[in-house]
């Protein structure tokens, strides 16, 4: 599974997501997270940051609801 956190720069909201995501996914050999600033990546779409993606699908701009999210990637990782 992908996990990819779109960020700018001086961006409050990113540093606080990117440092949940990395807690959160630091055991999770089975996930791929990235950040990727929108700047430098081909982000047509992509309205406000921070805008995590799980695979190719816009999970959620802003902040996360870390016990959502947790339910969220259990429930794609148990169907496939």
């Amino acid at each position: 599974m992908d996990i990819t956190l779109f960020v700018t720069d001086n961006c409050i909201s990113c540093r606080r997501v990117e440092s949940q995501l990395r807690n959160l996914l630091k055991d999770r050999n089975n996930i791929n997270y990235l950040v990727e600033d929108v700047k430098k990546v081909n982000s047509a779409g992509i309205i406000f940051a921070p805008a995590i993606f799980i695979g190719d699908e816009l999970y959620v701009y802003g902040d996360l609801d870390e016990e959502k999210f947790l339910k969220r990637i259990k429930l794609l990782h148990s169907a496939s």
